[in-house]
């Protein structure tokens, strides 16, 4: 299988032409996609400050099982869509945690696992994955489509999240570092022979506003350049969850509501479509179920949200997930995007 080598600061993070790999050990790391938080906020020495003891974290390699490294095809007709998987634990010191997310079409889809014996589980958004070195499991992902319709042709893309067990000891240690790293396969094709079944849809939101890269920003993508031959922001897209006050390293919520932003911004002229995910499962945000954001070059959307925290417990972790939508999933490399997981204190 063709390979194509990462390399972000001090990790070595594999990532398969249909298939995924995570390679986590005691080395200093970061997210593979390079963008978790904003340009140059965590030192290196900040990315570890959640795991002192710079134990292993584990290796793993997971993606569809396909008999070429062609783009396979998967029709939806009425009926469920199979997809052949297979998920390995490649570290032999310890366990290979993670969790497994799909995104169809940029959005969030649940999905169910069926054995080759037959059984199956419950539909969920995530399902957790506990391996051993060099221990296998081979399964379908089973599901319905929540978007879609009849004559579309849909990306759908399998992620992982490192560690999704992992939280703070309390509230004055928010670093995760590396924790809930996403990693992910380059996406499968979804055709629609007929519409999706069912009367419910999904609801965006589109309200942002729009304005120029600030020049702050700007300044700190020319510190990466180093030879002068590309614009950092014309090429890489940078998301940010950030709460309502500016200096606070967590996101609060009062009275049963979080006030925070989404930013994104850089990268080609794309439609994403951005889940907000509260301890690993998408929330609704201001009544709808995603948040969509059409790309400009040199322009940053930032987008006013509110949480209802109302049914949620004291400490919790937030983040967001951008994938892109429509037919840009065969020309954007830059998805999926996650932000860096974050404590959301629901102080009511």
């Amino acid at each position: 299988m063709r390979k194509s080598m990462i390399s972000a600061m001090m990790i070595v993070s594999l990532c398969f032409l249909l298939a995924g790999c995570f390679n986590v050990k005691s080395e200093p790391a970061v997210n593979s996609s390079n963008v978790n938080g904003s340009i140059g906020d965590e030192s290196p020495s900040d990315i570890f400050a959640s795991d002192s003891s710079q134990r292993g974290m584990g290796a793993f390699s997971f993606g569809p099982v396909t008999a070429n490294d062609e783009q396979q095809v998967f029709e939806y007709s009425g009926e469920e869509i199979r997809i052949p998987f297979k998920v390995t634990g490649m570290d032999k010191d310890v366990s290979s945690d993670f969790g497994l997310l799909v995104f169809l079409d940029g959005v969030s889809q649940p999905y169910r696992i069926e054995e080759n014996n037959g059984t199956s589980s419950k539909e969920q958004v995530m399902h957790k994955f506990y391996l051993k070195n060099e221990e296998s499991k081979q399964f379908d992902i089973v599901f319905t489509p929540v978007i879609g319709q009849k004559g579309d042709k849909a990306g759908v893309v399998f992620a992982t999240i490192l560690q999704p067990d992992y939280e703070p000891e309390d509230e004055s240690k928010t670093n995760y570092g590396i924790y809930h790293s996403l990693n992910a396969t380059l996406p499968q094709e979804i055709y629609f022979k007929s519409d999706i079944a069912g009367t419910s849809k999904l609801h965006s939101y589109s309200e942002a506003a729009v304005q120029d890269i600030p020049e702050e920003i700007r300044n700190q993508a020319e510190t990466i350049i180093t030879d002068g031959s590309s614009d950092y922001l014309d090429e890489t897209t940078t998301i940010e969850l950030l709460p309502e006050d500016p200096g606070s390293n967590s996101i609060s919520a009062k009275i049963g509501k979080a006030k925070l932003k989404f930013r994104i911004y850089g990268g080609l002229e794309t439609t994403y479509r951005t889940t907000i995910f509260v301890n690993h499962i998408p929330v609704q945000i201001m009544g709808s179920d995603f948040v969509e954001t059409v790309l400009q070059k040199g322009k940053m959307n930032t987008v006013e949200l509110e949480l209802n925290t109302s049914d949620l417990g004291k400490i919790n972790t937030i983040y967001a997930v951008s994938v892109v939508s429509g037919k840009d999933y065969l020309t954007n490399s830059n998805s999926p995007l996650k932000t860096k997981s974050q404590l959301l204190v629901n102080e009511s």
